[in-house]
């Protein structure tokens, strides 16, 4: 194994973080009331509630506003070592994992990442900030190839969603001939959510940088000089960019030393015979697990430029310049006739809003006790007293329940609740000036929901 140590993955509390939504029953309760007979603690930590990456909100005075003296570090936005923020829709294949780890779609129901991040994740999120993900998409399954760890060249790991996510650009993976390019020189592109050199956990960004080369444990050494991977980025991805101008997906972020010394790396076709077994899912349109060129009609239509965002979250990223023709990488075109073209995204009808002024936080739970805070995973202050609506519509079937904290100085109370059999709440709390977070929880079943926040 590599004289330097695991040092992509960075071991937060796991996070839950997306949106909620629409009505129901309406609870409010007296600010200093104490809660025995709810379904989930009246009392929590900042920690419990909110895991140690984000930070608690800073002291307020009686009136519940922030002490003037009071200053905590700022997000710096520098790049991962050496490299830039990722613009809105900018790579969009490459995903979180629960605030550990970073992963890469690479087919709209599987995620692939790396083994030593482990397979108890229940939420994956997608954007460019894990603070506020554009949308969390719960997995059916994740696993670990067995024996995978950093040092044998097979630190795999894989997740099958439980819905397709389709208003998402595929980076193909790297197969059969391609892998010729993968020699020292060769210029890449590392993407992840780790710790930068001067800059937090949390925001996707790039950097450019070049192969070393490759070891006797089909591992490939990647970057240095300041330019690297670093903690939180495992399982992340390595891009690179063929003759033809479109892009394809490589590497899998294992180990290293020092952050932008450089670091080694997995390659995703040594795995593909069992990434495609475990989730029972072509996963390369243009060749056989084992690198044999053998396109479909899917195999052509590939991004040239997954790097330069495009379109919205909201409505759907088309981030990639579609190359509009069949792939030849390896042999001749499908004979079929023409690529299937990829569906540009449709804006998603958004539902009716039970308020006017509200904002709508879509989100979802993977099964009893899951939970989401709002809004998106954050707490919001209120600099006057008022009322703090919330509005919840869950799935049939389903009994979701609704709930307002509020910060007392060192931890979060309980001041309302909503606990209406069924997945439909309404929730209003008159409060003073202070810090407030809402959960939505699950006490049965699973689902989308959309969760509208009004504040005062």
């Amino acid at each position: 194994m590599h004289a330097g140590s695991i040092r992509r993955t960075l071991l937060l509390a796991p996070l839950t973080v997306v949106g909620l939504a629409s009505s129901g029953c309406y609870v409010g309760i007296d600010e200093n009331a104490v809660f025995s007979d709810v379904r989930r603690p009246a009392l929590q930590d900042h920690e419990e509630l909110f895991g140690v990456y984000l930070p608690p909100p800073p002291p307020v005075d009686d009136d519940g506003q922030a002490i003037e003296d009071f200053s905590a570090a700022e997000d710096d936005d520098t790049a991962i070592y050496g490299g830039t923020l990722a613009p809105v829709c900018g790579w969009p294949s490459t995903v979180e994992l629960g605030g550990a780890c970073t992963g890469t779609l690479v087919h709209p129901q599987v995620v692939i990442y790396a083994a030593h991040c482990g397979a108890s994740y229940n939420k994956i999120y997608f954007g460019e900030n894990y603070k506020s993900p554009a949308k969390a998409v719960t997995p059916s399954f994740c696993k670990v190839v067995p024996g995978g760890a950093p040092g044998g060249g097979n630190d795999f790991a894989v997740c099958k969603l439980s819905a397709p996510v389709n208003d998402v650009p595929i980076t193909p993976i790297l197969m059969g001939c391609e892998t010729q390019i993968l020699k020292a020189g060769q210029a890449v592109t590392l993407v992840g959510f780790g710790n930068a050199d001067n800059g937090p956990y949390g925001i996707k960004r790039q950097v450019t940088t070049t192969i070393n080369g490759i070891d006797n444990n089909n591992e490939i050494s990647i970057g240095g000089n300041g330019k690297d991977t670093c903690q939180g980025d495992s399982g992340g991805p390595a891009f690179v960019q063929l003759a033809d101008g479109t892009w394809r997906v490589f590497g899998i972020t294992s180990y290293g030393g020092a952050c932008g010394s450089g670091g080694m790396y997995s390659m995703m076709h040594k795995g593909m015979s069992w990434f495609e077994s475990t989730v029972g899912v072509d996963l390369t349109p243009c060749h056989q697990a084992d690198g044999t060129w053998s396109p479909s009609a899917a195999c052509g239509n590939f991004p040239k430029a997954p790097n330069v965002g495009g379109g919205t979250w909201a409505g759907g990223c088309n981030a990639g310049s579609p190359s509009g023709t069949l792939s030849t990488t390896c042999g001749a075109a499908y004979g079929g006739g023409q690529p299937q073209p990829q569906p540009q995204p449709q804006p998603q009808p958004q539902p009716q809003a039970p308020c006017v002024g509200c904002t709508n936080y879509p989100g979802s739970l993977s099964g009893t006790g899951d939970s989401d805070q709002h809004p998106n995973g954050q707490y919001y202050q209120s600099t006057k007293s008022g009322a703090h609506e919330g509005y919840l519509t869950g799935p049939a079937g389903a009994d979701f329940d609704l709930y307002i904290y509020k910060w007392q100085g060192n931890n979060w109370a309980m001041v309302a609740k909503a606990e209406t059999d069924g997945s439909k709440e309404t929730l209003k709390y008159n409060g003073t000036a202070g810090y407030y977070t809402w959960v939505v929880q699950s006490y049965s079943g699973a689902g989308n929901y959309n969760f509208y926040l009004k504040k005062p």
